[in-house]
């Protein structure tokens, strides 16, 4: 689906402002209504927003134009996933928490986070679903750079890259590229990618709130829905095993009457990962079964397939930042515990 959230044209207007343009002007050709403009709840084309982005740099004789709005923007164009990468326990959480979401602010987006061990180094790779994204470059950097800007952001300071890839080719001078991304940049390569500091990604978030990021996962699992047969069904199978205590891809596979592999392919395709649905899954019901039922917390982390309560009030601390009997005080639904 070839689309993207208003939010993407946040600054815009200002940037074409100083130049004596309007953002009518910008958006006309492509039949774009500037209502659109800023609204997160609003879509355009994602070719389009590509190609304005391009046409501006040209007209602006503005060669750094999708650095600069980058920098203008920040990460506010990302609504939830902003909140949702903010809140995570560490960097790297919450960057792969941004990827694994990025379809509900735009499906024709496309990150990578490769983590690489022997050389300490993780690439954040960048790519979209044009035909050519080499003939829209100025997307790319803007892009790029964002990534870099969320990182620096979850980290409290400023992210130091080690270097910059670019499969394009340099569309300023190298002392702007210098002065927005602080590291070097290499052009005409295999991929577009940062490349990260392994142990960068290790570090806490400033802004970690647990039940901030347990809420906002709700919200955009519930708002996203791909392939709702698959969804349901999977869950359904979940639903089923875990008070059996042996739920996992490969019996969900089996009672779907498939192989592991098969059902792993066609999660990936659909966006689904079935660690990540177990443990929605889990963290709905047991918030059920503690404001709703008497079963008492033994019970509770048995119906959800923990073999001990142990490892239930851990998962339950990681969900909602609390201990499971004082989640229960705090609803004031009260049944005697056992």
């Amino acid at each position: 689906m070839d689309s993207v959230r208003g939010t993407a044209f946040l600054r815009f207007g200002d940037m074409v402002a100083r130049h004596g343009s309007s953002v009518r002007d910008y958006l006309a050709p492509h039949n774009i209504s500037p209502d659109v403009v800023g609204d997160y709840e609003k879509k355009l084309s994602y070719k389009s927003l590509a190609q304005i982005f391009q046409g501006a740099s040209h007209a602006m004789g503005m060669p750094h134009f999708g650095m600069e709005l980058a920098t203008r923007q920040g990460l506010k164009l990302l609504g939830p996933l902003h909140y949702l990468a903010q809140s995570a326990a560490t960097v790297g959480d919450g960057m792969e928490a941004v990827l694994r979401y990025m379809r509900f602010y735009s499906p024709s987006i496309l990150y990578n986070l490769e983590r690489r061990s022997a050389s300490q180094s993780a690439l954040l790779c960048f790519e979209n679903n044009l035909p050519s994204s080499l003939e829209t470059p100025q997307i790319i950097e803007k892009s790029v750079l964002q990534g870099c800007l969320l990182v620096s952001e979850l980290l409290g300071s400023a992210c130091s890259p080690k270097v910059v890839l670019l499969r394009h080719g340099p569309q300023s001078d190298m002392a702007q590229y210098a002065r927005y991304f602080a590291c070097p940049v290499l052009f005409n390569r295999d991929v577009n990618a940062v490349v990260l500091n392994l142990k960068d990604l290790e570090q806490a978030c400033v802004h970690h709130d647990p039940m901030l990021h347990s809420i906002t996962r709700f919200y955009l699992d519930a708002h996203c829905a791909p392939d709702s047969g698959l969804h349901a069904e999977v869950n359904r199978q979940i639903r089923i095993l875990l008070p059996k205590q042996r739920c996992n891809l490969e019996q969900v596979a089996l009672a779907l009457d498939m192989n592991a592999r098969t059902l792993q392919r066609r999660l990936d395709s659909a966006g689904l990962d079935f660690e990540h649905q177990l443990d929605l899954l889990r963290r709905q019901l047991a918030e059920q079964l503690l404001c709703g039922s008497s079963l008492n917390v033994t019970q509770i982390a048995s119906e959800l397939g923990y073999r001990g309560i142990t490892s239930f009030c851990r998962a339950h601390k990681r969900w909602f930042g609390m201990a499971p009997l004082e989640h229960r005080k705090r609803r004031g639904r009260i049944a005697v515990e056992r």
